[in-house]
């Protein structure tokens, strides 16, 4: 479990620090240059960045779902607490999900306008041009989505993980635990429902001399 946790949550913060530096290497539009009427963007590693990005965040929900069964599908159900268990943790992995799919929109948008290429300008009036940049802050956003949705994976995996405690019995009554050894009474119980005590032996009194 704890292996699963530190995997999953490395390749999410991994996502999450990729998307930071994207934020600080992004194009800006003294980078790119104007060639008539075409947008020449040139080389930058905010590209390559986000892929990676978007690629350990697909690996980091895809190791959680299936650590936990499958969002908890290809898992047995077990008792009442069991079954509500599975139910929390299926709604947090779906929300897990969501916000990864999120961050994933935000980080392909990204890459789309910082990879490198010539793409037509877009009349921003009569006689204006203009080159299509990212906004700012579209890459911290899919960042911290991507820390929420890491965080959502590791709580739903422990939630399907968990093992199910044990149900006491309709009396009210725990089970024993294993290797405890149940006690039984010494003696025959007699009629009464009174366990019997050892009787001291009888002492002899008036014995006659031969």
């Amino acid at each position: 479990m704890a292996l699963l946790v530190v995997v999953v949550g490395l390749f999410g913060v991994t996502s999450a620090v990729l998307g930071f530096v994207a934020e600080a290497k992004k194009l800006t539009p003294d980078d790119i240059h104007v060639s008539g009427r075409e947008c020449v963007y040139p080389a930058n590693p905010t590209h390559a960045l986000v892929v990676c990005a978007m690629i350990l965040l697909a690996v980091a929900q895809v190791v959680a779902s299936v650590a936990g069964g499958c969002c908890g599908c290809c898992r047995p159900g077990g008792g009442a607490s069991k079954s509500t268990r599975r139910v929390v943790g299926i709604v947090v992995s779906v929300l897990s999900w969501i916000m990864a799919v999120i961050a994933a929109v935000y980080y392909w948008r990204g890459a789309v306008l910082n990879a490198p290429g010539t793409r037509e300008a877009t009349f921003a009036g009569a006689f204006h041009e203009k080159c299509l940049v990212i906004r700012g802050g579209v890459f911290i956003r899919a960042a911290v989505l991507s820390l929420v949705a890491t965080s959502l994976a590791i709580k739903s995996c422990v939630l399907l993980r968990a093992p199910a405690a044990r149900e006491p019995k309709p009396d009210g009554q725990h089970p024993p635990e294993a290797g405890v050894a149940l006690g039984r009474p010494q003696w025959p119980a007699q009629g009464n429902g009174q366990a019997p005590y050892p009787q001291p032996a009888a002492q002899g009194y008036g014995q006659s001399r031969v």
